[in-house]
């Protein structure tokens, strides 16, 4: 059963409980209500009869006074008031009640006659032994339904207290009931919620270091049909995954191993097996120049002129190629970096390879930037040639470095990027999508010589950061390249170590 039933079923199960006795409590508060109002009736009717009517009728037969009259016919009808009382007609012992009433109206008349014998006596002087026999047998009667009464009153009086006392102790057991009615609800959801949700998240906590440890063949295991059941059970499954997937990963990671190995050792045969035979042909294309040039006419010093000029573009192929490969190899070494400072010094080189051309760098300052201070100045470096290069045909070229809030195509959000902006050729966006692969190329051999693979150096280096570099450009109005960085661990220190201090 799921866990929200259980506490859905408790609630309501304590809710009509507790309802339940507190209708309970309500209608036996409200007879106890009136039953104390009737023992109050009960023992006013008792203090009357017997206290108040039994003293005046004693009181009456030992001096036969006016007061005496007047006393005892007040106590009677005190009495008579409180029977009249219609509080107890429907209560138990209501037959009790009707002896009270007829004997109370039988007294009444048998007084009445007793003092016409004693006032009858007194007005004669002369002694009546049937006035005196008359009396006495009166006085009998009065006495006995005095005690009758006494006794009718004493017993109503008993009858309301036990009817009181009965009422208390159910009102006591619903209080008694209503405790324990609460107290098995606390027990049994403190009961549920310790074997059902705290010792299976438990088991989930431990689930959750173990596979935070990397023990991902650690299972929960726990067989529930309820929530924390599901959980388990997707847990597991997680579990199940994780650990197939780091053991893809961890095959992939011995073949990305085995894969380097074999790009280092292809980096060391291009480094040396493939440069050596460069090195032959340009040494003997320089030996049958200084030899034979004499004997060459133009077309031949034409001829050794490209070949030569295609060991260089194979060299620099070459180098550019070994450089993509170190660039995807090499670990990280991020720190905080001057980036103004950094791009000053690839300026410099820049300015200095194109030496006689009117080339302006535009270097915004106090940019710090967290990342590969190696690989972003290789990063620079390849952008700021492409600009130089694209804008050899102007006449003053203007070459700008700095950051920007612009765009991401990647995110569809604007966000803060470097950028490196030139006003030379530009290029047609139509293409756009091509523009970061290797030995791409947006203008002809011919117009802009280059390997075609500077761009992917850059954009292998911009993702090995975590980043995105995407361009925004026009055919003749030059290009703009922007490029992110992740955000930094921690705000920079006041002083960035200067990146002079590395060149």
């Amino acid at each position: 059963m799921l866990i929200r039933t259980q506490q859905w079923l408790i609630a309501a199960a304590t809710t009509v409980a507790v309802a339940a006795i507190a209708w309970a409590w309500t209608e036996s508060s409200a007879g106890f209500r009136l039953e104390l109002e009737r023992s109050r009736l009960a023992t006013r009717i008792w203090t009357a009869g017997t206290a108040h009517l039994r003293l005046h009728t004693s009181t009456f037969l030992d001096n036969a006074s006016v007061q005496a009259q007047v006393d005892w016919r007040e106590s009677h009808a005190e009495l008579a008031r409180l029977l009249a009382t219609d509080l107890l007609d429907d209560a138990p012992g209501a037959a009790t009640l009707v002896e009270l009433r007829n004997d109370h109206a039988v007294l009444s008349p048998v007084f009445d006659t007793l003092v016409e014998y004693r006032v009858a006596e007194t007005a004669s002087w002369v002694f009546d032994p049937v006035n005196q026999a008359h009396q006495r047998e009166l006085t009998r009667r009065i006495v006995a339904l005095t005690e009758r009464i006494a006794e009718g009153s004493g017993t109503l009086m008993a009858q309301s207290q036990q009817r009181l006392a009965t009422l208390q102790h159910r009102q006591e057991t619903l209080m008694l009931g209503l405790i324990l009615a609460l107290a098995f609800a606390i027990g049994l959801n403190f009961t549920i919620v310790r074997h059902q949700i705290l010792k299976p998240a438990r088991r989930l906590e431990q689930g959750a270091r173990a596979i935070e440890a990397g023990h991902y063949g650690h299972r929960i295991g726990l067989h529930r049909a309820n929530e924390l059941g599901t959980l388990a059970r997707e847990f597991d499954h997680m579990a199940e995954s994780l650990s197939t997937t780091m053991a893809a990963l961890r095959q992939q990671g011995a073949q990305l191993a085995l894969a380097n190995r074999e790009l280092e050792s292809f980096s060391y045969s291009v480094s040396h097996d493939l440069r050596s035979p460069l090195r032959g042909i340009e040494g003997w294309t320089r030996a049958l120049l200084e030899d034979c040039g004499e004997r060459l006419d133009a077309s031949g010093h034409e001829y050794l002129a490209r070949v030569r000029g295609e060991c260089a573009r194979m060299n620099l192929l070459i180098a550019d190629l070994l450089q993509l490969a170190r660039v995807t190899r090499d670990e990280l070494q991020q720190e905080w970096i001057d980036l103004p400072a950094l791009a000053g010094q690839v300026a410099a080189r820049a300015l200095e390879a194109c030496r006689g051309r009117d080339i302006h760098f535009d270097i915004q300052p106090g940019i710090k930037a967290w990342g590969d201070r190696r690989l972003l100045e290789i990063a620079l470096t390849n952008l700021f040639d492409n600009a130089c290069k694209f804008s050899a045909r102007e006449l003053q070229a203007r070459v700008a470095f700095g950051r920007c809030v612009a765009e991401n195509p990647a995110t569809q959000q604007r966000e803060e990027a470097f950028f490196v902006r030139d006003n030379g050729a530009g290029f047609d966006m139509a293409h756009a999508q091509r523009l970061f692969g290797a030995f791409q190329r947006m203008h002809s051999e011919k117009e802009f010589p280059g390997t075609g693979i500077g761009l992917a150096i850059v954009h292998r280096i911009v993702l090995r950061h975590g980043g995105h570099i995407w361009a925004d450009a026009e055919r003749g109005r030059g290009a703009c390249f922007y490029f992110t960085l992740p955000p930094p661990p921690g705000p920079a220190p006041a002083a960035v170590r200067s990146a002079g201090g590395h060149g």
